[in-house]
């Protein structure tokens, strides 16, 4: 019987041993599961995070873009007005500037017209005083 019971015990001893060594893998694989499958979570946060990022960065230079095509039509609207202005005050200017010309064209018809006028006076005056 004491062998039996050897026997029992090194069963026992031999079928602890196993089943340690088997818990052991198991745990081992399982812990190895859990890390890649946290390893492959992360690398999706990441791809995730760094396509939301990419988007982001394209929205924010659609919106740079946009903003800067709004800022040069607003530049080229005022330049046309300012350059209407310049051409109104051009426009203006010589306007004025040929008022005197015609003024003084006006001025010389008048004083032509007032030295005839003298010259039939005077004539006339010569002419009464004659008869």
């Amino acid at each position: 019987m004491s062998q039996v019971i050897i026997a029992v015990i090194v069963t026992g001893v031999i079928v602890a041993a196993i089943t340690w060594i088997v818990a052991n893998q198991h745990r081992q694989k399982t812990y190895e599961a859990k890390i890649g499958s946290a390893e492959e979570r992360s690398r999706e946060i990441i791809d995730e995070a760094l396509k939301i990022a990419e988007t982001k960065k394209r929205e924010a230079l659609l919106e740079a873009k946009e903003e800067s095509l709004k800022t040069k039509n607003e530049l080229e609207k005022e330049t046309k007005e300012r350059r209407a202005e310049l051409q109104r005050y051009e426009r203006r200017v010589l306007s004025k500037e040929e008022k005197p010309g015609q003024k003084a064209e006006a001025m010389e018809k008048r004083e032509a017209g007032m030295n005839v006028k003298r010259r039939h006076s005077r004539e006339r005056l010569r002419r009464q005083r004659t008869l």
